[in-house]
């Protein structure tokens, strides 16, 4: 299964806990992810049966998109 690595910082260093989900939207990718926690590292491996561009959420709000599966990084 495709799975894009979103990792969070805050205050300059690894953010755990965070809630972090993708949204597909289009004709036949539609819908959110399942949510996934960072870890220690602030990193959330999210697995997702859609590709292509998706809406990044940290905590249920938007903070940009990405084309998955991929890979980026956030500042809280």
């Amino acid at each position: 299964m495709p799975t894009s690595k979103i990792t969070v910082y805050k205050n300059q260093k690894p953010a755990s806990g965070i809630k972090v989900t993708l949204e597909f939207s289009g004709i036949a990718n539609v819908g959110f992810t399942k949510p996934v926690y960072t870890d220690s590292n602030g990193v959330a491996l999210v697995e997702h049966a859609s590709t292509g561009k998706a809406n990044v959420y940290i905590n249920g709000s938007r903070k940009g998109s990405i084309h998955a599966p991929n890979q980026d990084i956030y500042y809280l």
